[in-house]
């Protein structure tokens, strides 16, 4: 077979193919993107993958009321926060790293303001391994949960993570366990004759 000359047959069957081998790859590239599964957008991602967002210039803890809790502990844009029951009341934080991803710390810049229904004598800040202040309310470091997307989600209730389950926390600084985790109620409708 040594020195053998190809025929013209193969010569051109062989040519055929390369020439239409891009089509091909170009054909299957589009056919793959018209395909693809819907997501995230890259910079909503990016924020997802945070590990600490930035402190706040100033804290607020706010409540707000849903049947099944009752009221429970919220930033000033009403997004839940949590305690972390593997903790205990005035000690430090455990949450770090990938934890942290997971359930951020509620951080502030300067001392928390008590909105309506928050004991002000209960608020006060730990400082975390990071030098960041984190907000705590009866001596429990507080947490966002990364599954809350908006006001009143409470995804991260009676969650069993890391060794302990997280709660939401009422404005008495005690842990609520009861109710299970849910997204955010739907708002009333308006009505037609307004």
């Amino acid at each position: 077979m040594k020195g053998r000359i190809p025929r013209a047959g193969s010569v051109f069957l062989l040519a055929t193919l390369l020439l239409a081998a891009p089509v091909t790859l170009q054909a299957a590239s589009e056919t793959a993107t018209d395909d693809a599964v819907a997501g995230q957008e890259a910079d909503e991602a990016t924020k997802d993958l945070e590990s600490v967002p930035e402190p706040v210039e100033q804290a607020r803890l706010e409540t707000r009321q849903q049947a099944d809790y009752g009221p429970y502990l919220t930033d000033r844009e009403g997004m839940s926060l949590y305690m972390f029951a593997m903790e205990e009341p005035g000690g430090g934080s455990h949450c770090t790293q990938s934890c942290a991803i997971a359930w951020p710390p509620y951080t502030t810049r300067q001392a928390p303001q008590a909105g309506e229904g928050i004991d002000a004598d209960k608020l006060g800040t730990i400082e975390r391994e990071d030098g960041t202040r984190q907000v705590t309310y009866a001596g429990w470091p507080l947490y966002y949960f990364s599954g809350d997307k908006e006001a009143g989600d409470a995804l991260g209730q009676d969650v069993l993570h890391l060794g302990a389950p997280w709660y939401l926390v009422s404005p008495a600084g005690e842990r609520i366990e009861q109710g299970q985790r849910q997204s955010a109620p739907d708002a009333p409708e308006a009505n037609p004759e307004d």
